[in-house]
């Protein structure tokens, strides 16, 4: 059983470089994604589901089966994993990592509109969009954006912190400033905080506008800082995504001198050029 519950872990889950079990059921996985997405996309076409009725209810089914299938067989193989050993604690563990919670919320959906009824049916199947993030699973780019994520999440937060604090402090200055030229427009704090937020995104619909000469000068600097303030997130993205690909590739570089026989130690540098010299290259 042991031996089994490995393989099983190996297919669903840690997928090995040449597995072609676990490759194809990545394929599979990914095709019922796709099948699920399109399916949830094309539904919301007037008149499709009245149409082709029986159909999307076979693609409902079908998918909420083989992605309840898989979420079993994940929960059930994770105790192979070493932080996850406990059968009861490792399992809730596991249970709770971002990728399954999206495994769960994925089947979720079918199961509730079955067990209530009177459920927004139609807010529940919209639910269902969160599978396209199952993806990820099996996409590089995105376990590097998760990377990054985790690696800058202090520096994001601060960020955040930051807007809002810039926030919080423009929209109590435009209502007090407007309040008396336009009531019904900015009427309270959390109403300028709209504003304020399209203002510092600099995107501007149009919908509350300050007219008073101090309004607009207000509004003139909470764009500038604005535009700062959002190329922080941005830079602070670039940066992390910069040092996670180079540590991928000097992984793989290792990775791939390693399986050469060939040490980082062995080589040498040409003191005209720069390049790496390797033995075989002295040989010749």
């Amino acid at each position: 059983m042991g031996r089994i519950k490995t393989r099983v872990f190996e297919i669903v889950s840690s997928a090995k470089e040449g597995d072609r079990t676990s490759f194809l059921f990545d394929m599979v996985i990914i095709g019922f994604i796709i099948l699920s997405v399109g399916e949830l996309i094309i539904a919301s076409i007037p008149g499709m589901i009245i149409r082709y009725f029986w159909v999307f209810v076979a693609v409902e089914i079908l998918t909420a089966v083989v992605f309840s299938i898989e979420y079993i067989l994940r929960m059930w193989s994770c105790t192979v994993d070493e932080r996850y050993q406990n059968p009861i604690s490792g399992r809730i563990r596991f249970a709770l990592t971002p990728l399954v919670l999206i495994d769960l919320v994925s089947i979720l959906p079918y199961y509730l509109t079955i067990l209530i009824p009177g459920a927004n049916v139609t807010f529940l199947r919209t639910l269902r969009v969160f599978r396209f993030f199952k993806l990820g699973r099996y996409s590089r780019s995105f376990g590097i954006m998760i990377k990054v994520l985790e690696r800058k999440k202090e520096s994001l937060v601060g960020t955040v912190f930051i807007i809002m604090v810039v926030l919080i402090i423009a929209a109590s200055l435009m209502y007090r400033i407007e309040y008396t030229a336009q009531p019904e427009v900015f009427s309270s704090i959390p109403e300028a905080m709209w504003w304020g937020i399209v203002t510092i995104a600099t995107i501007g619909y149009g919908d509350m506008v300050p007219i008073t000469p101090m309004g607009k000068g207000l509004g003139f600097v909470i764009s500038l800082i604005g535009i700062g303030l959002f190329a922080l997130p941005a830079g602070i993205l670039a940066s992390g995504f910069s040092e996670v690909i180079k540590e991928e590739e000097e992984r793989k570089e290792q990775e791939k001198t390693e399986k050469s026989g060939i040490s980082t130690d062995d080589y040498e540098i040409c003191p005209h050029c720069g390049r790496e010299i390797r033995p075989e290259d002295k040989q010749k």
